[in-house]
């Protein structure tokens, strides 16, 4: 067959990234076969390359589109390398030998292997290239059978065998790869879901806010809600990984605490992946819910002021309890807890932070014994670990079992070092968290009073979980924080009042320890 009216398409494939760097490169590839064909005179009208696509469905789509692709435009000729570099499977052999048998001048040439198949085949040829389609299968089922093998391994090793999710990166050797926080990008997804749990966000409003903040995929383009929706779903971030559809532990460290990752699942779940729209931004949008039928209520714009009521639309569920409240009259009912959970004045504020700086004194001591107990652990794996490397190199014991018990050091000692974290972290975060607190509280309603509608939903998430409708009645429920101000509070603006009474003079921190244990714990 010389004659460069013969159309041929050449296809070109690799499938793992060891056949790249051994020599079987798709260019390396295309190079033989376009010699080939310039040296006997083919035309060739089209190069198909598959790289790294062993995918059943992926490689399906592409070998059907090979097909039709020929024979629309009336191809006589293909052009691969091996056998196994065009078809693995007896039924895509089964579909070439059809289409070869179609047409008189049909032909596949395998050009490293000097071998061709077409209608003249002999009967011992055939026979050849069945058996070569069946070594090639043996080789995929087999390739198939050690990556899975692979993976169920580095999944008890604590690790997952896969690409890790945005915020995280890969580092170190084959064989021995594990995924590390991600500086430039880490703060990013964080803040993502500590925004998102406030509730004060839809997925169309994070991929904008994200977006804004510098959140960008690893390709540099902005990160979609859709994907924002998978990232949100991923235990990876809380120090977990999810492995067709099962969870295992894992030795990476944690991004968010689990607490802020199952905040952000009880939102997922209650909206869905259709979150509501941003274009009617109103006060309480997904924070009340009817005592009736439990639905969160629907608001609405009329003559310029915002109703709310419960949006159930199904007879079998109807709502007895169904009324329309308007959204200042919400806010009446809220407006007094702002005033309740306020320390008096400012005197009052500074002698309850003077407080938490002495009991703070306590706990750092508290702390670093615990530090000194963790970091003697700590010590202690690591050398154990090293004796296993160690042992490992001097071919002391079977390399298998020091492997093991390597892993096993590593999640001990991940685990060690989270706990240290925390411990170390502890401390001045929770200081630092009750000083906010009560600082926030003092300055609720003045911050309410300027505060455009995103700043007053970022403020009720810091105080309430969410509000009950009753008729008209609204009934706020509390978070911890708020649960703490309401108790506490009272009692110290009446023993102000009193100790100004009693003694004539301004509450001062000189008196604090007489009065510490109102502060609770």
């Amino acid at each position: 067959m010389k004659n460069n009216t013969i159309k041929a398409v050449i296809i070109c494939r690799v499938s793992s990234k060891e056949q790249e760097d051994t020599g079987y490169s798709l260019d390396a590839q295309e190079k033989l076969l376009t010699e080939y064909a310039v040296k006997n005179n083919f035309n060739v009208v089209k190069v198909y390359k598959i790289s790294e696509s062993a995918s059943g469905k992926q490689a399906r789509k592409k070998f059907n589109e090979i097909l039709q692709f020929i024979k629309k435009n009336k191809v006589n000729l293909i052009l691969a390398e091996k056998i196994d570099r065009l078809t693995r499977n007896l039924k895509d052999a089964s579909i070439i030998n059809d289409w070869v048998y179609e047409e008189k001048n049909n032909e596949v040439h395998f050009v490293k292997e000097n071998f061709i198949v077409s209608q003249n085949t002999r009967a011992h040829e055939n026979l050849v290239w069945d058996m070569k389609v069946a070594i090639a299968r043996f080789y995929t089922n087999n390739l198939s059978e050690e990556v899975r093998k692979g993976q169920k391994e580095k999944l008890a090793q604590g690790g997952l065998p896969q690409k890790p999710p945005t915020g995280y990166k890969t580092i170190g050797d084959k064989g021995h790869k594990i995924h590390i926080i991600e500086e430039e990008t880490a703060p990013h997804i964080k803040k993502m879901f500590e925004l998102y749990a406030t509730g004060n966000y839809s997925l169309t409003g994070l991929e904008d806010e994200m977006y804004k903040i510098g959140l960008r995929s690893r390709n540099g383009k902005k990160i979609l809600q859709s994907r924002i929706y998978e990232l949100l779903q991923d235990p990876f971030y809380y120090g977990k990984m999810r492995w067709k559809g099962q969870i295992y532990p894992a030795i990476h460290e944690p991004l968010i605490s689990k607490d802020l990752f199952e905040k952000a699942q009880s939102i997922l779940k209650r909206r869905g992946k259709t979150h509501l729209s941003t274009k009617h931004n109103s006060l309480f949008k997904s924070k009340i819910f009817c005592d009736g039928c439990g639905g969160v209520l629907s608001w609405e714009l009329q003559k310029e002021k915002w109703y709310g009521h419960c949006n159930n639309h199904l007879k079998s569920r109807h709502c007895p309890k169904k009324t329309y409240v308007r959204q200042d009259k919400v806010e009446e009912q809220i407006m007094p807890v702002f005033l309740n959970i306020a320390p008096k004045n400012e005197a009052v504020l500074k002698w309850i932070e003077s407080i938490i700086l002495e009991e703070n004194a306590e706990q750092i001591k508290e702390r670093e014994t615990e530090i000194q107990r963790l970091n003697g652990l700590l010590l202690k794996i690591r050398k154990e670990k090293d004796k296993y490397f160690e042992a490992t190199i001097n071919k002391e014991v079977p390399r298998e079992f020091c492997e093991r018990k390597i892993a096993e050091c590593k999640i001990e000692e991940s685990a060690l070092e989270s706990t240290l974290d925390k411990v170390v972290n502890k401390s001045d975060d929770y200081q630092e968290l009750r000083v906010i607190i009560h600082d926030l509280a003092f300055k609720a309603s003045q911050i309410y009073n300027k505060a455009e509608v995103d700043e007053k939903r970022l403020l009720f998430s810091q105080l309430f979980t969410n509000f009950t409708q009753n008729a008209y009645e609204i009934k706020p429920n509390y978070n911890l924080a708020c649960k703490y101000l309401l108790e506490w509070i009272p009692k110290l603006n009446d023993s102000y009042e009193q100790q100004k009474t009693l003694a004539g003079q301004v509450f001062n921190t000189e008196n604090s320890p007489k009065y510490k244990s109102l502060l609770g714990r």
